[in-house]
């Protein structure tokens, strides 16, 4: 599994959990209309430090090894639930604190159970899931309500190489 693959299931996951729209933070673009999830990947790649599971099975050319090195690191994303104090085209009024702050609960309750067979199914490990924090920032005139945790995954990476093997031969002694 690439970080990239790990990447793009977990957005997934979550949008489609959610409802609402998971988007790369630090992009170019407009800030979309709340609520809203940003994330980013703040460890794609952290080994362990182990040599990893080496295995060797033949190659489609009896002159070559393919060897396997498997390893399960880890990854870390950081979610944050946005929203803002807004009055609803029916008239409703949303408090954007509240909103976000059930909004990064109810993420939590996905990271920690609720989509415990999604992520099995992938071969996805969720290890921890950080507590949530405070992360509202200032936009212009009005507070934008942020809540935020981070989440550390183990999935599974397997590496191949060829290798090339030493052909056996007999050496047959010249007559003299």
């Amino acid at each position: 599994m690439t970080p990239v693959f790990l990447r793009n299931q977990i957005v997934k996951l979550l949008w489609s959990y959610l409802k609402i729209p998971v988007i790369l933070s630090d992009q170019a673009q407009p800030e979309a209309v709340p609520p809203f999830c940003i994330y980013s990947v703040t460890s794609p790649y952290s080994g362990g430090g182990e040599l990893g599971d080496i295995t060797n099975r033949d190659a489609e050319d009896p002159m070559e090894l393919l060897e396997d090195r498997t390893e399960m690191p880890s990854a870390t994303f950081s979610f944050t639930l946005c929203s803002e104090n807004r009055v609803e085209d029916d008239g409703e009024e949303i408090s954007g604190a509240d909103e976000a702050e059930e909004l990064a609960d109810k993420a939590v309750g996905f990271f920690k159970q609720i989509g415990y067979d999604d992520f099995a199914r992938l071969g996805i490990c969720i290890v921890d899931v950080g507590p949530v924090q405070d992360r509202s920032t200032l936009m212009v005139d009005e507070e934008s309500r942020r809540k935020g945790f981070d989440v550390r995954i183990r999935y599974t990476r397997t590496d191949t190489r060829t290798i090339q093997t030493v052909q056996h031969t007999t050496i047959i002694p010249k007559k003299e």
